[in-house]
């Protein structure tokens, strides 16, 4: 029996513009990437210009792989890591 591997959880928060296809290229690129999307928020920015996303994202890999893939999107106005928290998986 192999040990679980060690993963990491990254939060993002994203500012995009206010349409509905934002969205569906965000989830995309996670899950083409390979990440995996443990929790998403969404919600409108107070002037209303855009949408505030939130995403909780679990990987082995390293986060670079997807913020820079994340920033080349269209949509993206403005990208937000946060802090890494460590996290082990078992089986």
């Amino acid at each position: 029996m192999n040990a679980s591997p060690m993963n990491t959880q990254h939060t993002l928060t994203i500012q995009t513009g206010f349409e509905v296809v934002a969205i569906e290229r965000l989830l995309q690129v996670t899950r083409y990437r390979g990440f995996q999307l443990c929790g998403m928020e969404m919600k409108p920015l107070a002037d209303q210009s855009g949408l505030l996303v939130t995403l909780n994202i679990l990987s082995d890999k390293p986060i670079s792989l997807l913020t820079a893939q994340l920033n080349k999107l269209y949509d993206v106005q403005h990208l937000e890591l946060h802090a890494p928290a460590a996290a082990v998986l078992r089986a």
